[in-house]
């Protein structure tokens, strides 16, 4: 200190003690400002000076009585009581110092001993600056020993996030990545440190060699960290390059590199590795349950999904796919490969569907099989389209090696679901329902999409409800239930899905007039261009156009307005939608997504990419209605829906014009619509409502042959994916209203588990409390056990929150933690078991837990010497 901040300190000392007098010891054990202390200037104060030979003249000066004196004693001596004739002034005094070491020691709360005085001596460089003492005292509130002082100094060199082996390593590792060994270990060796990092390095994980080269200390730590994660013996390739003794600490690392600093640096790192080691050659060996416990390498993840792409090719596989990729959905790169645990998961399910109807498709009429469609069997159309969803990301991700394996799973796909699904389906519900087709060109006891408008529409106007009426061209029944989900989770409303029969042939024509307000309905022969046409009218007019429907509901409902989606959302502003609809009780918007896409034969294979464009743009339509006019019900249909299958099929599943006899007046890829009369072998014939036409259909999922493309999206026919048209009621709820309900995430709660955890590693089981649906949400936590700054003292469990089991059973998860290195929990304390919302960042105790374990962990300070 300088002599005037020493005057200055002196002072406020004495101005504290007030009236009453007070005694300041001064000790400066090197004698350094003996000169100093005889020229002070303190008025009021006496100055006292210990001299050798002379304690017993000052032992009595102090002894007289000392109220109200202001004593400044200056002692060349550490203060030492035991032995000390002044002790009993020592106690009653108020201590001073301000020699280097004294003054750091209190900057630093350290505590003062002669090996933390030495250590500060041997710091002297570092720590004459102030900055650097700043760091220090930021990233420790104390210091007991020198080594922890060492720590802190390489932290500050580094500009780690915090004064503890795993942070000091993480950022090490990091530096050397992006600058080099050389350069990273530079602002060790400019703090005097690098000697001592080189001995921790080796002490902590196990490296021997130097630890400038970057790349060997990476691959160290790295695959030190796997063994952690990896049952069973270490592959013998890796034997010489990790240190299983290290493996809890290397992999704390890792868990922390990967929490708080570049992501993608560390996945560069962990592929270089993994390449350099061949690990995937390593573990080629072992089971899929066994690979499906190992982190830390992205190689892990490609080396699982060959096993389960592969799996999958064997018609009779796919049992062991998803319980796997329910282990892997915690692990650190399943974002990376996320697109294809999403092709494996739905074709796995796909093959579990097929499992578990053994017999086929069991229904014993029409009725019943439209009831088993819209309650399970539509899954397979979901699965299947999620299926090829995912299999075009995983084109667009440029894992090429991946996608080779996807891509030979992708035939057996095909094989499972246009081979088996759709033929048996198909033919089930065809021998159900012909009789009726034929006879009356519709199936008893399922609503008709002709009775939409009376049934759905009529009563909200008549009500004074305005009715909100969304038809979606194609938007079949799976698409729709996607939809409702999504309603139901992004909005307030509440949604409610049933289904209906189009009208045949279930083309746009015929749905798009059945859902209108009609007296009439009839099929009849037309003329477009000098050649026969189908013409649909409803009382009379063909609704051909938006104009036209308009008019048609006009009809029933004077005001009521008809627009396309694209005038309404893309052209209009919303002065200008709140002018078009005025006063209307009932407004129809068109929509036209999937089938604009898949009826073209140079885009009909991006028809799953328009189901989801559908499925996005229907949501925000419906958020735009209740936003700008406060609508309270909105129900959205569609005029048909679709077959699509990735490939083509074989010619054997065709038929052509020439099997029909009789006079035609329109023909598509799946439906024949004749004169009376018309016959034919092979074709189903359907009744058709009014005048005098009627229509043949291809059995099961055949087409007809047509010139040109365009045969993998069709509709037309009678199969469930064309004519199971959804009714998706919306219905708008204000927050406080009746029956609203506040969309929120799924919850976790812990099974029941001792309050005492009295091993270092220790297992959990954790219940998702709702099955997700509805109002209730998925989502991801991190489950760990906090310490005092809620920071994790355990290892950090990854919980995807997402199941839809109605049994409590089928939502459990089994989690495993482990204690951190270095940390000594306090038999006394309880520690909070937390749940922390990755999304939202909210944290929630499930349990307080008592930590009595006899053996924890521990990085001590062996490096230090």
């Amino acid at each position: 200190m300088r002599s005037s901040e020493i005057h200055s300190e002196l002072s406020r000392l004495f101005d504290e003690g007030g009236e009453t007098g007070r005694v300041v010891v001064w000790h400066d054990p090197d004698g350094e400002f003996a000169d100093l202390v005889e020229s002070l200037e303190l008025p009021g104060v006496e100055v006292l000076v210990e001299r050798e030979g002379g304690i017993f003249s000052l032992k009595r000066a102090l002894n007289e009585g000392l109220s109200g004196r202001r004593i400044l004693l200056y002692r060349p001596r550490e203060r030492r009581l035991a032995g000390d004739w002044l002790a009993d002034v020592e106690v009653r005094s108020v201590p001073f110092s301000a020699d280097y070491a004294s003054v750091k020691l209190r900057e630093l709360g350290a505590a003062d001993t002669p090996e933390m005085r030495a250590e500060l001596g041997a710091r002297r460089e570092f720590l004459s600056k102030r900055a650097n003492v700043r760091k220090l005292a930021a990233l420790r509130d104390s210091f007991t020993v020198p080594q922890e002082l060492e720590l802190a100094i390489m932290s500050a060199a580094l500009g780690a996030r915090a004064a503890e082996p795993v942070a000091v390593l993480e950022r090490y590792l990091i530096l050397s990545r992006e600058v080099g060994g050389g350069s990273a270990l530079a602002p060790l060796d400019e703090a005097g440190a690098a000697d001592s990092f080189r001995a921790a390095v080796r002490a902590w994980t196990g490296f021997s060699s130097d630890v400038t080269d970057a790349s060997a200390l990476v691959k160290h730590v790295l695959l030190s960290a796997f063994v952690r994660t990896a049952p069973g013996p270490v592959p013998s390739g890796l034997v010489e390059c990790c240190s299983p003794d290290h493996a809890e600490l290397c992999y704390d690392i890792f868990q922390a590199w990967l929490r708080f600093d570049d992501r993608q640096a560390l996945l560069d790192a962990c592929v270089q590795v993994e390449d350099a080691c061949n690990l995937e050659g390593e573990i080629a060996g072992r089971a899929p349950a066994e690979l499906a416990t190992m982190g830390v390498f992205p190689g892990v993840d490609a080396a699982i999904l060959r096993r389960l792409f592969a799996d999958l090719r064997d018609p009779q596989g796919g049992e062991v796919v998803l319980p796997v990729v329910e282990l892997r959905r915690g692990f650190p790169w399943y974002e990376e490969f996320s697109c294809y645990y999403e092709g494996v998961t739905q074709a796995a399910r796909m093959r579990r569907f097929w499992r578990e109807h053994p017999e086929g498709m069991a229904a014993t009429s029409a009725e019943r099989a439209w009831a088993a469609y819209t309650g399970e069997w539509y899954q397979m159309d979901s699965w299947y389209r999620a299926f090829h969803r995912a299999f075009s990301d995983a084109v667009k991700s440029g894992e090429c090696a991946l996608v080779d394996d996807f891509r030979a799973a992708r035939g057996g796909i095909e094989r499972l679901y246009k081979g088996w699904f759709l033929r048996t389906v198909s033919d089930r519900w065809t021998r159900l329902c012909e009789a009726e087709l034929s006879s009356q060109g519709y199936v008893s006891g399922v609503p008709r999409q002709q009775d939409f408008f009376m049934s759905e529409v009529d009563g909200l106007a008549r009500a004074r409800r305005r009715a909100w009426v969304i038809v979606s061209d194609a938007l079949r029944f799976e698409v729709a239930r996607e939809l409702a989900d999504v309603l139901e989770r992004d909005t307030k409303g509440s949604v409610e899905l049933a289904s209906m029969q189009s009208t045949l042939p279930s083309i746009t024509k015929c749905g798009m007039a059945a859902l209108l307000p009609h007296g009439s309905l009839s099929l009849e022969r037309g003329q477009a261009g000098g050649k026969p046409t189908l013409s649909v009218l409803v009382d009379g007019a063909e609704p051909n156009s938006c104009v036209k429907r308009q008019e048609a509901i006009r009809r029933a409902r004077p005001g009521g307005v008809a627009v396309s989606y694209r005038d309404f959302v893309g052209d209009m502003d919303r002065s200008a939608r709140r002018g078009l609809v005025g006063d209307a009780d009932v407004i129809y918007v068109y929509h036209d997504a999937i089938d604009a896409t898949g009826d073209k034969p140079a885009t009909e294979s991006k028809v799953f990419e328009a189901c989801d464009d559908a499925i996005e743009e229907l949501t925000g339509l419906v958020k735009l209605i209740v936003r700008e006019f406060r609508a309270a019900d909105v129900v959205l249909t569609a005029d048909h829906g679709f077959l699509y299958t990735a490939e083509p099929l074989p010619e054997s599943d065709h038929v052509s014009l020439r099997d029909v006899s009789g006079t035609i007046v329109e023909a598509g890829r799946r439906y024949v619509v004749a004169e009376e009369g018309a016959r034919s072998e092979v074709l189903l014939p359907v009744a058709l409502p009014g005048g005098t036409l009627r229509a043949l259909m291809p059995r099961e999922c055949v087409r007809i042959s047509r010139a040109g493309g365009g045969e993998n999206y069709v509709h037309g026919g009678t199969s469930l994916q064309e004519m199971c048209v959804p009714v998706l009621r919306f219905r708008n709820r204000r927050a406080g209203s009746r029956g609203y309900v506040e969309s929120s995430p799924a919850t976790l709660s812990l099974v029941a588990a001792p309050d005492t955890v009295t091993n270092a590693l220790f297992s959990l089981d954790l219940l998702q409390d709702d099955p997700v649906g509805g109002k209730v949400l998925p989502a991801e936590y991190e489950v760990f056990v906090a310490g005092t700054g809620g920071d994790p003292v355990t290892d950090v469990a990854y919980v995807v929150a997402d199941r839809t089991a109605a049994e409590a059973a089928g939502r459990v998860f089994h989690v495993s933690l482990g204690l951190r290195l270095g940390f000594s929990p306090s038999g006394d304390e309880r520690y909070p078991l937390v749940a922390r919302n990755r999304g939202t960042g909210e944290v929630v105790t499930l349990r307080e837990l008592r930590m009595q374990v006899g053996l924890v962990p521990s990085t001590d300070f062996g490096w230090w010497l």
